[in-house]
């Protein structure tokens, strides 16, 4: 299959991810309680299940502002369902909420994480400026042919783990040329995807 086509489709993926975003209101209404971020697959251009990722920062995070936020997107056409889970005891020290939405047949999950400005990380926002710079048309193809054929066989893969096997090491298991990776030791890659980002992917 042509390249060309994989990232023809990612883009349209991610043309429909901004449009769910549109038509839920999602960006606006989280901007009353804090900075949203894009990031995962749709951030990076790479979308291959209908998943789409947001952090959300806030000085506090409350349950009451996402489940105010959450009473709105409740009553938009399409919403299929909401979910809560309450992390701020947990490593991920958020507050986690995911929205199904049903559009044109596919049923997107988009996940929401609302998180302290103090947070200590890891947060997958910090992934999204060096896999910007990292990627390549080449390195686009090769996560984008692995993750639609693992979603075809309805195997879906971490994506964080597709993308440090392209862009630290080839198909045969060797570092790739220049790169001075070495996965028993290193602990920061040369693209700046660090170590507890693979890790502990969320």
């Amino acid at each position: 299959m042509a390249g060309d086509d994989y990232l023809a489709r990612a883009e349209q993926r991610v043309r429909d991810a901004h449009q769910v975003l549109a038509e839920l209101g999602l960006l606006d209404r989280w901007r009353r309680y804090g900075d949203p971020v894009l990031c995962g697959s749709v951030a990076y251009g790479l979308v291959v299940e209908p998943d789409i990722d947001l952090e959300v920062f806030t000085d506090e995070p409350s349950i009451d502002d996402g489940f105010e936020l959450l009473h709105e997107i409740a009553k938009v056409p399409g919403v299929a369902r909401c979910a809560f889970t309450n992390g701020l005891a947990g490593p991920d020290q958020g507050l986690y909420w995911r929205i199904v939405y049903d559009r044109e047949g596919v049923r997107w999950n988009v996940d929401n994480w609302l998180l302290g400005r103090d947070h200590p990380g890891p947060l997958s926002t910090w992934l999204v400026e060096p896999m910007l710079a990292a990627l390549t048309p080449t390195t686009r193809e090769a996560v984008l042919e692995i993750k639609e054929a693992a979603y075809e066989r309805s195997e879906p893969v971490q994506g964080i783990w597709v993308y440090r096997a392209v862009l630290e090491v080839d198909c045969a298991g060797t570092p790739r040329s220049g790169s001075g990776f070495e996965p028993s030791t290193r602990t920061r890659s040369p693209t700046g995807l660090r170590a507890e980002h693979v890790l502990t992917p969320r």
